[in-house]
């Protein structure tokens, strides 16, 4: 019997001690349907390695020499279920989507090549974390329309009317994020300004990670940084993106990308990821 709390590698069940609905689940996104059949994770094994892949699938621990990276994204649609199929319509593809609640979605297994970060899909697993995203001060009319100003405790979630049913598990879910005020910070060496992700999105990605560092030991419990542990906000350059095993942000990935953007808090975050292993 399952718990709810399992994600699925290689066919396999590894639980994470947080929700997880899957693919396989009622109310989960399959993100299989309709989609041609996912690309070889290719160029990240030994050539016989990849083909006993191609003969007989992936086992777990061929899975695990392969992957040894995990991609945060925020998603710029606001909650997971737009998420979905904002992806899903453009033929791309991505292992979890993170709701605004803290509910996790798996949406293929993570033997799959997602489509989700260019040169790093081989050998990367990613989340989109709900999230409506980053902007430039002077553009930042999203941020009016998804946050409002409810009472003395700060900022709250408003899913917009034109979404319909957001389609949040939890019910009368009232989302807000973990710091009050909108967060002004740096990203490819550019001001953006965002509003926090929630508290249960941080608890639910802790436990997720730790989850994902105890099954791929490859991927390094440990996030881009300078030698103070401020963290690096830019793309890396190519060859150390080439030699990086660990976490890190769609940003460091691509120089046209913003996300997880200035808000997220990568030393909270590492830490209680570190806490749990």
């Amino acid at each position: 019997a399952t718990t709810g709390d399992e994600i699925i590698v290689a066919g396999k069940r590894f639980h994470t001690g947080t929700r997880v609905i899957t693919w396989q689940d009622p109310g989960g996104y399959n993100g299989y349907a309709g989609l041609p059949p996912f690309a070889l994770r290719h160029g990240v094994l030994s050539p016989g390695d990849e083909a006993r892949v191609r003969q007989h699938g992936w086992t777990v621990p061929e899975l695990q020499k392969a992957v040894d990276q995990f991609v945060l994204h925020y998603d710029v649609c606001g909650v997971s279920k737009v998420c979905f199929n904002v992806l899903h319509q453009r033929a791309l593809s991505v292992h979890f989507l993170l709701d605004v609640d803290g509910t996790i979605y798996q949406t293929i297994d993570l033997q799959e090549r997602a489509l989700h970060a260019t040169v790093a899909n081989s050998r990367s697993i990613g989340v989109e974390i709900a999230n409506i995203g980053a902007y430039p001060p002077d553009e930042a009319a999203p941020l009016d329309e998804w946050y409002a100003q409810a009472d003395r405790l700060g900022a709250v979630i408003r899913v917009p009317g034109r979404i319909g049913n957001p389609g949040i598990a939890t019910p009368h879910f009232v989302g807000r994020p973990a710091r009050p005020d909108p967060v002004v910070g740096t990203v490819q060496g550019e001001t953006r300004v965002q509003y926090d992700f929630t508290p249960q999105q941080y608890a639910a990605l802790v436990r997720l990670t730790a989850a994902l560092c105890r099954i791929f030991p490859r991927i390094t419990c440990d996030y881009p940084h300078n030698w103070l542990g401020r963290p690096i906000t830019h793309k890396l350059p190519d060859r150390e993106l080439a030699n990086y095993h660990g976490i890190l942000g769609h940003y460091h990935i691509q120089a046209n990308k913003d996300d997880p953007g200035p808000a997220f808090q990568w030393r909270r975050f590492i830490a209680g990821v570190r806490a749990l292993r």
